[in-house]
């Protein structure tokens, strides 16, 4: 059959906040000129209201939860980097518009096939049933993803999928100690024991996109105790900058 614009993965009611949410993969390849040609997963709230108007009011927490970099009701304090006018955006309306395919197995399964996605492009890839992940990471070459719900104990099975994203070193700590590998994000980029510099990002020379790199891959169970975690100096825009030199979690690093 011929591959659909994208699938609608799991419709489900939100852990994190009173609201329901959908989970949309992206079939077509990826202009990220950072992860490369990837299968791109969108967690938005399910309905009418756009990504850019749920961040305003708050409801964005029904697909992000208490993630520390979303800034408090709208753009101010915002130091996520995800551009909401864009991909989110346009995963949106096409969502409304009725582009997105109903996810079928048998229909489906052959266009992620020796291919790598990546688990939460945008909203919180917890929210994606544990058997989903692990069925799609089966199927595809490689993935990667990243939660900052690492800490909470219902979650702890997606550590062999995702990073703990962490932004200082009790970050780190707590995170090791519950058997996660981590992705530090920090202010600045000093180097941390046990971490790469994300071979992606423009402080590493942009060696390698996340195809090629594929280290953000959480735990597998043949890993090693030593097996690296990655480091990253926060980025965006200067909006996005801007606030997260004021944002707690940024600022204990």
């Amino acid at each position: 059959m011929t591959r659909p614009l994208g699938v609608v993965l799991h419709r489900g009611r939100s852990k994190f906040a009173d609201g329901n949410f959908v989970v949309i993969a992206l079939l077509s390849e990826s202009a990220n000129d950072k992860t490369g040609g990837m299968i791109q997963t969108h967690i938005i709230v399910d309905g009418a209201a756009k990504p850019t108007d749920t961040v305003k009011d708050g409801t964005d927490a029904i697909v992000c939860g208490d993630c520390a970099l979303r800034g408090l009701m709208g753009e101010l304090g915002r130091a996520c980097y995800v551009n909401l006018g864009q991909g989110p955006r346009m995963v949106h309306e096409s969502y409304m518009a009725g582009k997105y395919a109903e996810y079928d197995p048998a229909l489906h399964d052959e266009f992620f096939r020796g291919r790598s996605i990546r688990f939460g492009s945008y909203g919180e890839p917890v929210l994606i049933p544990i058997h989903i992940v692990r069925h799609l990471a089966g199927l595809c070459d490689g993935w990667t993803g990243y939660t900052h719900q690492w800490a909470k104990p219902e979650f702890a099975e997606y550590r062999a999928f995702f990073m703990a994203s962490v932004h200082d070193q009790r970050g780190v700590d707590h995170a090791t100690h519950n058997g996660w590998r981590f992705f530090l994000s920090t202010l600045d980029d000093a180097d941390v024991p046990g971490t790469i510099l994300c071979p992606a990002s423009a402080e590493a020379g942009k060696r390698l996109t996340c195809i090629e790199c594929g280290i953000c891959n959480g735990r597998g169970p043949n890993d090693t105790p030593d097996r690296r975690s990655v480091r990253l100096k926060v980025h965006g825009g200067f909006g996005v900058m801007a606030a997260a030199k004021k944002t707690p979690a940024l600022m204990r690093a």
